[in-house]
C-alpha cells in the first residue's frame, strides 16, 4: 500500500488539490463565459474540473502491478488513494461553507460529482481514459446544457443552485460510484 501512495505522488496533488480548493471555494461563485452556445459557468466548475484532471493519472497508475503481486483491489487502492489525495481540499471547502462562503460547498459539490462521473467512467468503460469522462460531460454541458438561456436538469453545475443541494447531489453520486469503483474494481482495457 505505501508503494501505491508514493508512485501516485499523493503528498503533491493533496497540496495541489488544496490550493484548487482554495480557489474554488473562495472565488467560486465569478462566472466565468464561455465560447460557444453554452453562456458562462461558475469558476468553480472550472477548477473542479481541472482536480478532477489531476487526480486521473494517480488511479490509472495506482498499482505497479508488473512488480508486485497486491493484497487489495485496484478499486480499493485508488479510493483510499483519492480520499487521501481529496481530503485537505473537502476541509476545505467545508470551513469556508460554516464560515459563510456559498462557493465552499458548491465547489465540493460539483468536484464530488465530476468524479463520480470519472469513476463510473472507470469502472464501466475504461480506466485508462477515466480522465475524458468530466471533461466530456463538461463540454456537453457547455454546448447544449441551456436551452433558452435555462439550464437543464442533466446540467446542473452550470446554475447557481443552493449550495446544500449541488453538495447533497455530489455527495450522494461518490458514495455511489465509490461503492461500485470498491466492489467491481477497475475496469482494463489490456490485460496486464
Amino acid at each position: 500500500m505505501r508503494l501505491a501512495f508514493k508512485t501516485s505522488r499523493t503528498t503533491w496533488i493533496a497540496v495541489v488539490q488544496a490550493t484548487l480548493a482554495l480557489i474554488g471555494s473562495g472565488f467560486g461563485a465569478i462566472i466565468v463565459g464561455l465560447p460557444g452556445p453554452g453562456g458562462d459557468a461558475p469558476l468553480a466548475l472550472l477548477i473542479a474540473l481541472l482536480a478532477t484532471l489531476l487526480i486521473a493519472p494517480g488511479i490509472v497508475h495506482t498499482w505497479p502491478k508488473d512488480r508486485t503481486v497486491p493484497s487489495r483491489s485496484a478499486g480499493v487502492i485508488a479510493l483510499l488513494i483519492v480520499l487521501a489525495q481529496l481530503a485537505p481540499s473537502l476541509l476545505i471547502a467545508v470551513v469556508v461553507g460554516v464560515s459563510g462562503g456559498p462557493a465552499g460547498p458548491s465547489y465540493a459539490g460539483i468536484l464530488l460529482w465530476l468524479l463520480a462521473i470519472q469513476f463510473t467512467a472507470g469502472v464501466m468503460v475504461s480506466s485508462t481514459y477515466q480522465g475524458v469522462a468530466p471533461a466530456l460531460y463538461i463540454l456537453l454541458c457547455t454546448l447544449f446544457g441551456r436551452i433558452d438561456s435555462v439550464v437543464q436538469p442533466w446540467a446542473w453545475p452550470l446554475a447557481g443552485i443552493n449550495p446544500a443541494l449541488s453538495l447533497l447531489l455530489g455527495g450522494t453520486a461518490f458514495v455511489l460510484a465509490s461503492t461500485l469503483l470498491a466492489v467491481v474494481g477497475l475496469h482494463r482495457s489490456t490485460p496486464n
